[in-house]
């Protein structure tokens, strides 16, 4: 077999956990209790492109890195573009219902989350414990996607998904988990976008002309 051909088919039988991350800040947002850290950490997902700080919305790569390194996609089970695209989708919309990103009712995205929980064939199970109380017996990334689908309905009904919350910095993208008492926490991070924008405000107050 020539060299390259032995390259890339090495590359094919590489573990899950051995895929190359794509361009990707760490996320450094505070995280959600349980399996609702899948979910948060999903919504969370976005690209960068080398020396640009803005965050980018996730391209169907750094999704697809994502599930397979939390083993939502196993290594034999094929993802195409299609479904990562439909996929992105969803989590655009799941993203709407979190406070700070989207309007507190968007009924077109609550509409098509509907459609989506239903193309992932998600079922109520009686008699299981509170993360496999709505479960999908698909594979795939439509299976992926209907587990972080039913854990986000329950953590609505249990009332975590409230705390859940968008970063105030207009350039990021990370939903993070707010532990304040009174549900008041501004930045996914103190020590990236909430430093980054207490110097950003200082500077600002320095400039300002004295009275």
């Amino acid at each position: 077999m020539p060299v390259v051909g032995f390259i890339l088919y090495a590359r094919c039988l590489m573990a899950p956990e051995r895929i190359p991350q794509p361009v990707h800040e760490k996320d450094r947002a505070s995280p959600a209790p349980g399996e609702l850290e899948l979910v948060r950490s999903a919504m969370a997902l976005h690209d960068h492109e080398p020396g640009n700080a803005v965050s980018l919305p996730p391209s169907p790569e750094s999704l697809d890195w994502w599930l397979r390194s939390r083993g939502l996609l196993r290594s034999g089970e094929r993802a195409t573009k299609a479904d990562l695209r439909w996929a992105l989708d969803v989590l655009s919309d799941l993203r709407r219902t979190v406070d700070g990103v989207g309007p507190s009712a968007d009924r077109h995205a609550l509409e098509r989350l509907d459609r989506a929980a239903r193309a992932t064939d998600l079922r109520p199970r009686f008699g299981t414990g509170n993360d496999d109380r709505l479960r999908t017996d698909l594979g795939g990334v439509r299976g992926a996607i209907g587990r972080l689908l039913g854990i986000s309905f329950i953590a609505q009904l249990d009332g975590e998904w409230q705390r859940l919350r968008g970063c105030s910095d207009p350039t990021c993208l990370s939903v993070f988990y707010d532990r304040s008492r009174n549900r008041s926490g501004k930045w996914c991070s103190m020590s990236s976008c909430g430093n980054r924008n207490k110097v950003r405000s200082f500077r600002e107050r320095s400039r300002a002309p004295s009275e």
